[in-house]
């Protein structure tokens, strides 16, 4: 076994891609599975041949094997990041699901708050696949701009996560291309934005209501600690997970929220045939899923 860690091999510029082995392949998405619920199906072999095999270059190894191997060496940790970024995928953009956040806005808020009464006008709201923050950032956006003037005594906490660590600084940052903010509205762009050498960077009174962290949603442990959410976003995450896993976080989901909570998903995923907790309540073009 290697025993070295990352920072001991000596970094070299990519040239012949490495060939991965099937069993390779096999062990690689075993140990990928047992710690983040991802499961790679056999035509995406070629994919993570790709990305990884561009980290087993960079430090010098001959195959993914010893690369499986460093990552099972505890001195390695700081390799683990760097897996996580390289098998993760990270595409989002401001108001990428509207009809979502007019929900938010329009009907569920409201309702919330009517259930909350008096001296507990606070919302806590988790973006628990955040990527580089701008479902969260939209959020804060969507607070200023119209929940705030219409209850003007509402506080919101809002909370960012992602698996991938690049990205989480990226959202702490609050700094983004033209391709994040192709969708925004006109007036949000130019209220809540600076723009600089083409760039646009997310104004304090935004970032100040958001928190990001690292964290996977595989960790049983970390997601217990995520508790008393009034809604939580978990989209275009599922996808990813086989039923087993699918269960297991939807249920933790559903154990993060207040009674009366909701839960988004992505247009592309469902909860049919994994809880029968959640209640599912349509809404104009979007549908969420309410804990009773």
């Amino acid at each position: 076994m290697i025993t070295q860690s990352a920072e001991q091999f000596p970094l070299i510029r990519p040239s012949v891609q490495i060939a991965m082995s099937q069993d390779e392949f096999n062990a690689c998405r075993a140990f990928i599975y047992d710690r983040t619920g991802i499961y790679f199906q056999d035509n995406k072999k070629y994919l993570l041949e790709g990305r990884l095999g561009k980290r087993v270059q960079a430090l010098n190894l001959h195959n993914f094997t010893q690369y499986l191997n460093l990552l099972k060496n505890g001195a390695a940790r700081d390799e683990m990041r760097w897996f996580y970024d390289t098998i993760t995928i990270n595409e989002t953009f401001f108001f990428r699901n509207e009809p979502q956040f007019n929900a938010l806005e329009e009907k569920l808020i409201p309702e919330i708050l009517s259930k909350k009464g008096n001296g507990r006008n606070k919302l806590r709201v988790w973006s628990s696949a955040s990527s580089s923050g701008e479902e969260a950032h939209t959020i804060g956006m969507i607070y200023l701009e119209k929940l705030k003037p219409k209850y003007p005594g509402l506080e919101i906490e809002i909370v960012g996560t992602d698996i991938n660590a690049s990205v989480v600084e990226t959202a702490r940052s609050g700094v983004y291309r033209e391709y994040s903010v192709r969708n925004m509205p006109k007036h949000y762009l130019t209220k809540y934005f600076t723009q600089s050498d083409g760039r646009y960077v997310v104004r304090d009174d935004v970032r100040r209501l958001v928190r990001f962290e690292n964290m996977n949603l595989f960790d049983k442990q970390r997601m217990r600690a995520m508790s008393s959410f009034d809604i939580v976003f978990c989209c275009n995450v599922l996808i990813y997970f086989d039923t087993k896993s699918k269960i297991q976080v939807v249920s933790q989901l559903y154990d993060s929220l207040n009674r009366g909570g909701y839960l988004f998903v992505g247009y592309a995923e469902s909860l049919h045939g994994l809880s029968t907790a959640f209640e599912l309540v349509n809404f104009p073009k979007t549908v969420a899923y309410k804990k009773g």
